[in-house]
Formats: C-alpha cells, structure tokens, sequence
C-alpha cells in the first residue's frame, strides 16, 4: 500500500493544463467574433429591409418633383443646378446625387453610420437639343 502512494507517475504537473487553457480561451474569441459579425451582418440587411420602401418612395418623389423636372423622370440640369437644399423628409439625413456622363449634381447631408441607398434610371436634360441618359441616386442614414 504504502508503494500505492507515493508513486508519482500519473500526477500530472500544474503547468501542463496551461496549453489547453489556452486554446479554449481562442476558441471563445473566435467563437465570440463570429456570433458579432452575424448579429452586425443581420441588423445590415435588417435596416435595409426596414427603409427600402421608404427610399423608393423618396426617390420616385424626387423623379417626380416638379421643382427638378421638366416632365416625369426626366430632370432639368438648369434646376438642378438652382435647386434649393432638399428636405430631410423625416430621416437624419438624406443625400440625392444624380451623374450623368460628365456631369454630377448633389443636394442634402451625408452622414456616419448605417446607411441604405436606392438608384433609379433618369434622363436628364441639359439643354433644348440634348438629354442624356443618368441615375438618380438617393442614400438615407439612420436616426
């Protein structure tokens, strides 16, 4: 018995557990890291989802607005470029650009954060003779 108890080969030394400690500490981190970026990933596509409706219709307002167009969809570069600063229509911010092949014109505030944007295909009148193909792009920032 008394040979029972004072062998010592199967204790194990308390630095031996370091290593294993550590690869269940990166395990969680990494663990941690991945379950962030979902959650990040999922309140994106969330806020998108939620304002999509909303930049449509700002955008198919702006394509529409008698103030920037001759006819529907179809802006005059002359009011575009004596166009007043547009409303923020009740986001923190909204920024309307509208590029046509040399030209770019935009109204309103960017801003930080979490933003969604929409496009629409215009026309855009830069004279009496010539109109050209351009995109009207309308972006909002979250509150």
């Amino acid at each position: 018995m008394c040979s029972f108890t004072r062998d010592e080969r199967g204790v194990t030394e308390p630095f031996t557990d370091m290593p294993a400690l550590g690869i269940v500490a990166v395990g969680m981190i990494i663990f941690s890291y991945l379950m962030l970026s979902a959650y990040s990933s999922y309140a994106s596509s969330a806020y998108y989802a939620d304002v999509r409706g909303d930049l449509r219709s700002v955008a198919h307002a702006v394509a529409a607005d008698p103030g920037l167009t001759d006819s529907p969809y179809t802006l005059d570069a002359r009011k575009l470029d004596n166009a007043s600063v547009v409303t923020d229509y009740g986001y923190r911010a909204v920024q309307i650009t509208v590029d046509a092949p040399g030209y770019r014109w935009t109204r309103g505030r960017a801003s930080g954060g979490t933003s969604a944007s929409c496009a629409l295909p215009v026309s855009v009148r830069l004279n009496d003779a010539r109109c050209v193909a351009g995109i009207l792009r309308v972006s909002m920032w979250e509150r």
